[in-house]
């Protein structure tokens, strides 16, 4: 009776007195004021409550759920890993657990233990994209990188869906350039062993349709043209180099004020050398004055902007050194 006054109420006091009559055995008053002070927002009250009805009565799923969610807010990984497990090990079909379970080995920093309770996870939450994403980093972490891949597919896919996009963030440049680099060194790392190395050729094959994808995007953004020049570079597409720059270039040239941000002129810059190295290995008067125009007018849209000579950036000197070279070159040409 007290315990339904305290859930009509939701007077504490209730639910404190049904705990008084139970001499501490009525776990359901436990349960409640465990909920009682989440909502509140004290912790460490909800922490200790939930914990005594779990004393009374261990076979309560839901409320180790609670418990766990709780220790993570203070803190307590261990007692959060105890709480997690214990959920999935009275229903296993709890997804969520599962995915709980991942977060507290990922906080730990041991991502073997997290990627078999990732998959347990998708199992019951396919198109949980939060579990996708985390899956994405443990299989970096482990190596993984085809099931990396895989990850990222299928967050396009989910993102691509009009209802998620807006909750779902793009793939990160480090995550993408981290399984691009991985995969290119286990290539590096098996050409002694034939079938190593068909199987690392088969990787890369799955990566170079994944950045063709990025690639495909309503709009993307320069790191993609030039993670697609590197990669394509690195196995011998040199075809492929020269038209990923030229497209990093241009997708450079959209960002609003690059002329004024020191890094974006950086970034410019260093491409424009990269574009100017295949200028130059061509070697015609016809592709050397392209490149002197694209520099000379990468040069001047920078100095329009800097009154102070002394405030220009560092970069822009060694633009002003190639395009001497590329005037000399001309020279030469045409002699």
């Amino acid at each position: 009776m007290w315990a339904a006054l305290g859930d009509i109420t939701k007077d504490p006091s209730y639910f404190e007195k049904a705990l008084k009559i139970s001499k501490g055995r009525f776990s359901d008053a436990y349960v409640a004021l465990g909920k009682y002070s989440f909502e509140k927002g004290e912790l460490q009250n909800s922490f200790d409550y939930f914990k005594k009805a779990l004393k009374v009565r261990p076979l309560m799923p839901q409320v180790w759920f609670n418990l766990g969610t709780v220790s993570m807010r203070l803190g307590e990984w261990q007692m959060a890993l105890r709480a997690f497990t214990e959920v999935v090990q009275q229903e296993p079909e709890t997804g969520d657990a599962w995915a709980n379970v991942a977060a507290v080995h990922m906080h730990n920093k041991h991502p073997a233990e997290a990627y078999p309770a990732l998959l347990e996870s998708l199992k019951y939450s396919r198109n949980n994209w939060r579990v996708w994403i985390s899956k994405l980093y443990t299989c970096i972490d482990l190596g993984k990188y085809d099931e990396a891949i895989q990850a990222c597919g299928v967050l396009m896919d989910l993102r691509s869906k009009k209802n998620m996009a807006e909750k779902i963030p793009p793939l990160e440049e480090k995550c993408v350039k981290a399984i691009v680099g991985g995969t290119l060194k286990q290539r590096e790392n098996c050409k002694d062993d034939p079938a190593a190395l068909q199987s690392s050729t088969r990787s890369l094959t799955r990566v170079h349709d994944l950045l063709e994808k990025l690639s495909s995007s309503t709009t993307p953004e320069p790191w993609i043209w030039e993670t697609l020049a590197v990669f394509n570079e690195q196995v011998g597409n040199d075809r492929d180099v020269f038209d990923n720059l030229m497209k990093e270039y241009r997708a450079l040239q959209t960002v609003p004020n690059w002329e004024k941000d020191d890094f974006q002129v950086r970034k410019v810059s260093q491409v424009v050398f990269q574009i100017a190295r295949f200028h130059k290995q061509e070697g015609s008067r016809q592709s050397l004055s392209k490149c002197k125009l694209l520099v000379s007018g990468i040069i001047q849209k920078v100095r329009k902007v800097y009154l102070d000579d002394s405030k220009i950036p560092g970069d822009l000197e060694k633009l002003e050194e190639l395009l001497q070279e590329l005037e000399g070159l001309l020279k030469e040409s045409s002699s």
